[in-house]
C-alpha cells in the first residue's frame, strides 16, 4: 500500500501525521510526505515571483518535512520517504497521487466555516471534488466508530472492499452503516426550502435494504456492523447519524460532482465535509490493490 502526505507546518498537519503513524497498515505499506510550496504569483496573482521568498518558504517546508518524517520512523510502521512539491496544494497532491497510484490521500482539515469554504474552496474539498483515489480528512486523533454512509452508488458499494484491502487499519472499529432517504427540496446558493412531504415507506425500506446489504458485507469481512435506514436531507442526516452513534470516522461515497453543480445543487460528500467534526473518509477513483498505496495531506 503508498500512502502520499501533504505536509505544512500547521498543527492539524502533524495531526494526520499521527493519526496515519499510529495505525496498522498492510505489510510493506510505504508513505510519501510531500510539502507543497505555492510561488506568490500562483497565490495573490501577480506578475513577478519572489524567488528569495519562494526559496526560503521551500527550505521552510523541506525542514518541517523531516520533522513530520521523525514520526513515522519513531513508530516504526511504515517506510516513508519526502518530497517537495511546486504550485497549488490541491492539484500537486492530485498529481502526485496519480503518478504514485496512491491509494489514499490523507489531508489535515484547517476546519475553516462552512461559508468561507464555500466562497472561497480549500484543499481538501479540492481533493475530494478531482483526487484520483480516495481521501481522509483527518479532524480527531483517534478512530473509535465508524459510521458508514451508502446510497447503492458505485462508490459507495465499494466501501467494504476498500476498508477490507486496508486492513488491519479499521478492522477493530464497530461500525453503523446508514442509508438516507431523501426529501427533496428547492436548493439555492442562499437557502433552501423544508420539504412537506416525507418519503414513501417503501422508499425507507428500499434504503434499510441498501444499508443492510453493505453492513452484511462488511460482517463477513469480520467486522461488527449494524444498519439503519434515515429520511431527510442526506448530509444532515449522514451527519446527526455520526452523532447519534459516536463516531469519530464517517466513510462516505463521492459521485464526482464538478464545482458548478455542487454549489447550486449541493454535493453530500462536501455537507458532511463542511459540518461535521469527524474525521471524514470520501471513496472516489481506484480501488486499491492488495499491495496497497495511500497519500497524506495536511490543509
Amino acid at each position: 500500500m503508498r500512502i502520499v502526505i501533504g505536509v505544512d507546518q500547521s498543527t492539524e498537519a502533524e495531526e494526520a501525521c499521527w493519526f496515519v503513524a499510529d495505525r496498522s497498515w498492510p505489510a510493506g505499506t510505504s508513505a510519501t510526505l510531500a510539502g507543497v510550496s505555492t510561488p506568490r504569483a500562483a497565490r495573490a496573482a501577480v506578475a513577478a515571483v519572489d524567488a528569495a521568498h519562494f526559496n526560503e518558504r521551500s527550505a521552510d517546508i523541506e525542514a518541517v518535512l523531516d520533522q513530520r518524517a521523525e514520526i513515522f520512523r519513531r513508530t516504526g510502521r511504515l517506510n516513508v520517504q519526502t518530497e517537495l512539491l511546486v504550485g497549488t496544494a490541491g492539484d500537486a497532491l492530485c498529481r502526485l497521487a496519480a503518478d504514485t497510484h496512491a491509494d489514499l490521500i490523507v489531508v489535515g482539515s484547517r476546519r475553516r466555516g462552512p461559508l468561507s469554504s464555500a466562497i472561497l474552496g480549500s484543499t481538501s474539498a479540492q481533493l475530494v471534488d478531482h483526487a484520483p483515489c480516495p481521501v481522509l480528512v483527518v479532524r480527531q486523533p483517534l478512530a473509535t466508530r465508524m459510521l458508514v454512509a451508502t446510497d447503492g452508488t458505485p462508490s459507495s458499494r465499494s466501501i467494504p472492499t476498500i476498508l477490507a484491502a486496508w486492513r488491519p487499519a479499521f478492522h477493530h472499529l464497530p461500525v453503523e452503516v446508514v442509508s438516507v432517504a431523501q426529501r427533496y427540496a428547492f436548493i439555492t446558493p442562499w437557502a433552501a426550502s423544508e420539504p412537506e412531504d416525507a418519503p414513501a415507506v417503501e422508499d425507507l425500506a428500499f434504503h434499510r435494504q441498501i444499508a443492510e446489504r453493505v453492513a452484511d458485507q462488511l460482517i463477513e469481512l469480520g467486522w461488527h456492523s449494524a444498519a439503519v435506514a434515515r429520511a431527510g436531507e442526506p448530509g444532515r442526516e449522514i451527519v446527526a447519524a455520526g452523532e447519534e452513534w459516536g463516531a469519530d470516522l464517517i466513510v462516505t461515497g463521492s459521485r464526482g460532482i464538478g464545482t458548478l453543480h455542487r454549489l447550486l445543487t449541493g454535493s453530500v460528500a462536501h455537507d458532511v465535509l463542511l459540518h461535521t467534526r469527524s474525521s471524514v473518509l470520501v471513496v472516489r477513483g481506484q480501488v486499491p490493490a492488495s499491495s496497497g498505496r495511500v497519500a497524506v495531506a495536511g490543509v
